[in-house]
């Protein structure tokens, strides 16, 4: 059936404490599949967004690192620049959230994830459809998520949301609930 063609997911995750491009690589190869735009914070794809690659993560470290030392420009420490390009990070992360059909979330309890977490909270005000694996399985999630999301969108593993996603996608789940706002197909 094709149900989820041409919708849009955002890839919620860490990013500045863990590796956070393999998983994300390899769900996207079955979203393709589905003809489902990707939405992933390493890949941003508005025209003007700012970077949040290796080289980017490097140099907010260091400015961290340096501390509130006035570097170029006057009146700027190294904490107003940080602050000023992750404003723009979060901005546009917010809006990937906003515009995604569905959401797809990993936590690791032992991970840091302050971005993530706001994400995933703005998901569930919005009442996103939203499918979070986490770290350990199911019984590790933190308990704060399991009072923020019904139990039955937290997976053990990406393979259970893969199944779900292609069991939605053929129909053989209908999404019946009152997270899903789908377009029309010709719509989209």
């Amino acid at each position: 059936m094709n149900i989820l063609a041409k919708t849009k997911t955002y890839l919620i995750g860490p990013m500045q404490y863990a590796e956070g491009r393999k998983w994300r690589d390899d769900i996207s190869d079955t979203l393709r599949d589905m003809n489902v735009t990707i939405f992933d914070p390493y890949k941003k794809p508005f025209i003007n967004a700012p970077e949040e690659d290796e080289e980017t993560h490097n140099k907010l470290v260091k400015l961290m690192e340096e501390g509130d030392k006035i570097p170029f420009l006057p009146y700027t420490t190294t904490y107003d620049q940080v602050a000023e390009h992750m404003k723009q990070v979060r901005s546009f992360d917010l809006s990937m959230v906003d515009r995604a059909d569905f959401i797809i979330c990993y936590l690791d309890p032992e991970v840091p994830t302050f971005g993530t977490m706001e994400e995933l909270s703005w998901a569930c005000r919005c009442k996103k459809p939203t499918f979070i694996v986490v770290e350990g399985g199911k019984k590790k999630t933190p308990f704060w998520v399991m009072g923020m999301f019904p139990h039955k969108y937290i997976y053990n593993s990406f393979k259970e949301v893969e199944d779900v996603l292609l069991d939605i996608n053929t129909g053989k789940v209908k999404i019946s609930s009152d997270r899903w706002r789908l377009f029309e197909p010709h719509l989209r």
